[in-house]
């Protein structure tokens, strides 16, 4: 019989939604019409989960007669954003696919409104990094070792998995420990863990102390939609318009942020709302977000997801878009 091993964010998601059922259900015609301009937002807030930044600085939202409110939510990636939006003290936030997968395994309707960070091989911003003089060479030298995580369920967690397995080291014998990206870097130095895996702007940040020893997405693929922006269903339902609004939005935000000359304008944008020192920017690689929903580019996570048990059940990636989303 299985025996699910996972951790479990998803049981605070629950009580989440329970405790804020009251308010969510409570959305009348009136209560959408009046909250219909304005839209509360969460988002981790790294380099590819910058797209709400862009949008709001570059008009996108006035554009489409949304007024934005953002909250960064830097502690517990995915699961923590869910969380505030399946408790409804968040309209729209900005998680990853697998944790939206497990939410709705655990009876939490969310549902994907527009893509957001897509990891490309040639540009990846998510590295497995050890300290820089550490003997650490290959994946198997991980083997009875601590790696350092932003989530234990979620999309890099699982992409580590993955890479460690197809670089021949031993899962089994590895323990992972959730950290907030910020602290990851130290951690690895001082020896608290014995690698971690870590995003831009930070990545680069850390490199004259620490060095990458792989990419972990790059075992997935190359093409891979790892987080997206997320609603209740209840939520889109009763804004529908503010929703298809609001992809409209962030699709304009995600092909101007990708065009190479915009980089300089967008980083700009992200220093004001992620703290980092500002030489960094110039020497980061730049996050690539999905313009709009490629399911080629979903299912092989949510595969992995279920290979590596973060999910209990094969999930299709068509079922978790909502109907206002924009679709290849």
């Amino acid at each position: 019989m299985f025996r699910d091993r996972r951790p479990h964010p998803f049981r605070s998601l629950i009580a989440a939604v329970v405790l804020g059922a009251s308010l969510l259900a409570g959305g009348s015609t009136a209560g959408a019409q009046t909250a219909a301009s304005l839209v509360r937002i969460a988002t981790p807030g790294n380099d590819g989960n910058a797209l709400a930044y862009y949008a709001q600085d570059m008009g996108f939202f006035k554009k489409y007669a949304i007024e934005s409110q953002i909250q960064a939510i830097r502690a517990g990636g995915g699961p923590s954003v869910a969380s505030a939006v399946a408790g409804g003290s968040i309209d729209i936030g900005e998680s990853d696919i697998i944790t939206v997968a497990s939410a709705r395994e655990h009876g939490i309707p969310l549902v994907l409104l527009a893509p957001s960070f897509t990891h490309r091989s040639a540009t990846a911003i998510t590295a497995l990094v050890v300290a820089k003089g550490s003997p650490i060479r290959t994946a198997a030298e991980l083997n009875g070792k601590i790696i350092g995580t932003p989530s234990l369920s979620g999309p890099a967690k699982v992409a580590t998995d993955k890479w460690l397995l197809k670089n021949g080291a031993d899962i089994a014998t590895i323990k992972f420990v959730e950290m907030p990206q910020p602290s990851m870097a130290a951690a690895v130095v001082r020896g608290t863990v014995a690698a971690a895996v870590t995003n831009e702007p930070s990545l680069t940040a850390s490199l004259d102390e620490v060095r990458p020893l792989g990419y972990p997405y790059d075992a997935i693929g190359n093409g891979v939609q790892v987080t997206a922006w997320c609603a209740t269903e209840e939520w889109v339902r009763a804004n529908g318009d503010v929703a298809k609004r609001f992809v409209s939005a962030i699709h304009e935000a995600a092909v101007w942020a990708n065009n190479p000359q915009n980089h300089p304008a967008s980083g700009a944008i992200l220093l004001k709302y992620t703290p980092f020192p500002p030489e960094v920017l110039s020497r980061m690689r730049r996050a690539t977000y999905g313009e709009i929903f490629d399911t080629a580019f979903m299912q092989p996570v949510l595969d992995a997801a279920f290979d590596e048990k973060s999910l209990q059940k094969r999930a299709s990636a068509k079922d978790l878009l909502s109907a206002v989303v924009l679709t290849k």
